[in-house]
């Protein structure tokens, strides 16, 4: 019998990817479309709901994503990737998230309802900062549905000025609509999509890389069933790394503004951004659009700070760190918030390493990516699965199984609030930690090893070909 010519084999084996990603895709987004009705027409998770369902939905999700990630990553290692198949990854992805927008945000995160509200604080004319929702100044703006779901009805607002000019814009234009607020932020996020895709294309990558983002479980439900502001901030940072990329870091650096106006984080990678000769400029654009931003809400003066300072010096606000729950279990007597400033002086450190760098626009997206994995290992307070999506646009570059699997482990951390007591279990946090760990320590172990044998480095090579203008 004649064998298949190369050619003939690699249309086969096109083929076989493009009907696997297929099957993988119908199967996944018929488990969003019924998400937790699914408890009705499966007789066996009867006996399973809320976030105990929620968990066994994620981790068979999580189990058809990476195995769409490695079929992608193992049989399209160069950018060769077939439009059909780049089109079913990001049709697939959007039927993924409309099949959440209809859902009440219940079961996870009750974050959204603190967003309308807000917004509808501002449209009453009254700064968001002034009055916690449960102030007397404030009863007669009450109702049945959005003040009942909100948390911390006491507390004053968490929410950076970036996120609450969004708010007011938000609740002028669809009220309290809670699946309105969540079509804006799956809006975001398809553009998020797509601005991957273009970055990709501009690093002479496999579009089919876009998977790693578009279908992961944590992205969809967070943003898509919970409706988190990181739908906005990840679009904006992902914007403003794809403008230092095409040699446009000034505007980068206004996109990443508002990314930390909206969710403080980003602001950390401000120094992947800057470079020798910019540097002034940089810092003066970044900091004046975010105090542009607060002018409106000038008028709380010392409250403008909200919830923040409580939030990183309260122990009963940590949530879900591993680094800092080791260290304190190794070191009796350690005080949390002595930890939280070495945890943030170490991250001022590490930024002021990346801001001395003579960076060309292409390192940003690297740098910006170490400072992120940092972050997320070394963040202060607490540790909430939605804060990971950080990471996750900087695997479509960089895949990662380190970061990958901790993108799959870390919902386990819902389950603290089914434990007794309200307790992390300690088993959830070895799940979730010691893969990530081990695997980071693995992966800086085989780099140095290969930099002495001279080993091609991947990292190397992109840049290189980058500059060069040529395609991986």
């Amino acid at each position: 019998m004649e064998r298949p010519s190369h050619k003939q084999a690699k249309s086969l084996q096109s083929r076989a990817v493009l009907t696997a990603i297929t099957g993988l895709g119908v199967l996944s987004a018929a488990v969003y479309l019924v998400n937790f009705r699914i408890h009705d027409l499966v007789p066996g998770f009867s006996g399973l709901a809320g976030i105990q369902l929620y968990v066994v939905i994620f981790l068979f999700l999580s189990t058809l994503y990476l195995g769409g990630v490695i079929l992608v990553l193992k049989t399209i290692p160069k950018a060769s990737a077939s439009r059909v198949l780049i089109g079913i990854i990001i049709l697939s992805a959007i039927i993924f998230r409309l099949g959440l927008i209809p859902s009440e945000p219940t079961v996870l995160s009750k974050d959204m309802y603190r967003y309308i509200w807000d917004g509808r604080v501002q449209q009453s004319g009254i700064n968001p900062y002034q009055y916690p929702p449960g102030a007397d100044e404030l009863e007669n703006m009450r109702d049945d549905r959005i003040f009942p779901n909100i948390n911390r009805k006491d507390d004053p607002t968490l929410y950076p000025a970036g996120a609450q000019v969004f708010f007011r814009i938000f609740h002028a234009l669809a009220g309290d609509s809670v699946a309105g607020f969540k079509a804006i932020m799956v809006l975001f996020d398809t553009l998020t999509v797509l601005v991957l895709i273009a970055l990709l294309q501009n690093h002479g990558l496999n579009l089919a890389r876009i998977i790693i983002y578009a279908w992961n479980p944590l992205v969809i439900f967070e943003i898509a069933y919970s409706g988190h502001l990181e739908g906005l901030t990840v679009f904006l940072m992902v914007t403003a790394l794809y403008l230092a990329a095409i040699h446009k870091k000034f505007a980068g650096v206004f996109m990443l503004a508002l990314a930390a106006a909206v969710k403080m984080y980003p602001a950390l990678l401000l120094a992947a951004f800057l470079n020798r000769g910019g540097r002034i400029k940089g810092l003066i654009a970044f900091f004046l659009t975010v105090v542009l931003l607060y002018l409106p809400f000038i008028g709380a003066g010392n409250k403008l700070s909200g919830f923040l300072p409580v939030y990183l010096t309260n122990p009963y606000e940590s949530f879900n760190l591993g680094l800092k729950y080791l260290l304190m279990r190794l070191i009796p007597g350690l005080e949390y918030y002595r930890l939280s400033l070495v945890f943030i002086t170490v991250l001022a450190l590490a930024g002021f390493f990346v801001f001395l760098k003579n960076k060309e626009d292409r390192d940003v997206f690297g740098y910006a990516y170490f400072l992120t994995g940092l972050l997320l290992i070394l963040m202060p307070a607490s540790l909430h699965p939605w804060y990971v999506i950080l990471i996750i646009p900087f695997l479509t570059v960089y895949p990662n199984a380190a970061w990958l699997i901790f993108t799959c482990t870390v919902t386990l951390s819902y389950l603290k609030y089914t434990s007794p007591g309200g307790i992390m279990p300690t088993w959830i946090l070895l799940v979730e930690y010691l893969p990530l760990f081990a695997l980071l320590a693995t992966g800086f172990i085989f780099s140095q090893y290969a930099k002495r044998r001279k080993i091609p480095d991947m990292k190397f090579n992109l840049k290189k070909k980058a500059r060069a203008g040529g395609h991986q």
